[in-house]
This record gives C-alpha cells, structure tokens and sequence, in this order.
C-alpha cells in the first residue's frame, strides 16, 4: 500500500469528499491523483493533511510501515522462487509468479516493473533451451528501458543487468562493462562487487562460447584482485574454471583440465550437484573445442 492508498482508505474511513478532506492544503485535482499514485505528495502537506483531519502521524507512518514490510516480505519470496525456477528451468512456475504479482496489491508501476524481470527470466529460459525460440524483441527493449532508466550502476541496476546481459551482443557487453569497472573500481561495498564479478563471471562465459578467448584475462584479474571474502568464493572459483580453460585453449596442458575438474567435484561434494554438472559438462565442451583446434 502506497501513502496514496492509506490516505484513501483513512479518508473513505472518516466518509469524506477530497474536497473536505484537504480544504486549502492542496487543490483536490492534484490529491486525487496523489490517491492514484500519479503524483507524489510533499512531507509538509501529508503532515498538514493528517493534522487537519486528526490522525496521529506516528500510526499512520507505523500502518504505512508494516504495510511495507508485508510487500518487502513478498516480493522476496517471489524473488527466491524465481531463482529457484529458473534453476530448475522451471517455466510454468516463473508463469505462475508472474500471475501472482499482477494479481497482488503492489503499486501499479511495481507490479509491472517485477512483472517484467520475470518475464525477462522466462525469455531467458526460452532462449536458451527451446529450439527455434522466436525472441520476443519487445519484452527484450522494455527491459533495456528498465535497466538503464536507473541513472547509476546501483546494486539493482548491475543484478538487473547481470540478469538480462544476453540480451546483448558482446560488443554492446564489453562496452558496458568496461564502464561498470570504472564507476565501481573503488567500492567497499560486497554487494557491489559480487553484482561485478558475476557479470564478468557471464561475459567470459558467453565469449568463451562464442570462441572469443584474446584479452580475457584483462577481466580474470578484475575479479582476482577483489577480496577473498566469503561472498565472493563461488564466482572466484568459477572465475577459476574460466582461467584454467583459457590456459587449456592456448597451451594444451592436461594439468589445467584437471584443476578444472577438480573444482566441479568440489561443487558436488558440497551439495551444488546440479551446478557442478552444467561446470564439468562446460568443461568437457571447452576441452572438446580445444582438442579440435590441436589437430
């Protein structure tokens, strides 16, 4: 519920018309389209609103904030559910989270923007895994849009990004992440930099199986030189992987197919069974790339 909604619910409450409701604070055509989340409304003029119609503003803030906790709580659990779904390439359940929260009471614009990355991960999925997928062209620009409507590389803007980079070309990625390596170059902040290396983590990735192997460890260092912290061990270990297959592509050292596939057996032995299967079969695929090259 947004403090347009909780207005209106206060007023509809107390029976009143707009216009009653805020007398001369405001002109009753701009309040009702602050009750339609269409405009906002300033600290000074909700404070006088709440004043003039007697409603404490301590319960009024604590209503809006639990309401807001119950939101924050749901969109994580849709959050956790659609990457467990995707995963599991599970469309039907991402198609049902989608349901869900156009069916919720969010704010019309979130329930089209969570909506949408949804949707998002659903394209994803069809790219990836259904022959002769026509893209959905649209849903792909709206999701641009998205993105890069968020003026600064904030944590929500690189997990958007991180999410929908094969929406690009690797041309387009490589001249996106370079500037995300220079606007974050100096952060502390943990979140930041994992946001980071898992997008480098996917464009070494996505080049590596377009053939694209030159110049791929100006991006291995990035993350090397990030600190050994537990969040990043699985997209520094994984950074591995791409490192020893590079030196495998040039040098054809066994050595490093088995550092290789030591790290995937790890990833099983510590119960990411499936993700250690889709790392030994890149492997295998990278190792099988580079013995036909050899010959």
């Amino acid at each position: 519920m947004t403090i347009g909604e909780l207005l209106k619910d206060e007023r509809l409450a107390k029976a009143k018309t707009q216009k009653e409701w805020v007398g001369d604070i405001i002109s009753t055509s701009y309040y009702a389209k602050v009750e339609k989340n269409k405009h906002r409304i300033t600290a000074e003029d909700l404070l006088a609103l709440l004043r003039r119609n007697h409603i404490d503003s301590s319960d009024f803030f604590q209503r809006l904030e639990n309401n807001q906790d119950l939101i924050h709580e749901q969109e994580q659990t849709w959050s956790h559910m659609a990457t467990d779904a995707v995963y599991h390439h599970d469309i039907p359940t991402l198609k049902n989270i989608v349901q869900s929260i156009k069916d919720s009471e969010l704010p019309q614009d979130k329930k089209e923007e969570d909506a949408l990355e949804v949707e998002g991960m659903i394209e994803t999925l069809r790219i990836d895994y259904e022959k002769d997928y026509q893209p959905n062209l649209e849903l792909q620009q709206k999701l641009k849009e998205r993105i890069f409507s968020i003026p600064n590389f904030t944590k929500l803007k690189l997990q958007l990004y991180c999410d929908f980079m094969g929406f690009y070309d690797l041309d387009a990625n490589k001249q996106i992440i370079k500037q995300i390596i220079k606007e974050t170059a100096n952060t502390t902040d943990n979140q930041i930099m994992l946001a980071v290396s898992a997008i480098i983590n996917n464009f070494i990735s996505a080049s590596m199986s377009a053939n694209h192997y030159d110049d791929l460890d100006y991006y291995i260092s990035i993350v090397e030189k990030m600190p050994q912290i537990p969040e990043l061990y699985l997209i520094k270990s994984s950074i591995a992987v791409h490192k020893y297959l590079i030196e495998y592509h040039f040098e054809k050292d066994e050595k490093y197919i088995d550092y290789c596939q030591k790290i995937a057996e790890s990833y099983q032995l510590t119960g990411m069974k499936d993700f250690g299967k889709n790392v030994a079969a890149f492997i295998e695929q990278e190792k099988k790339k580079a013995d036909i090259s050899k010959k």
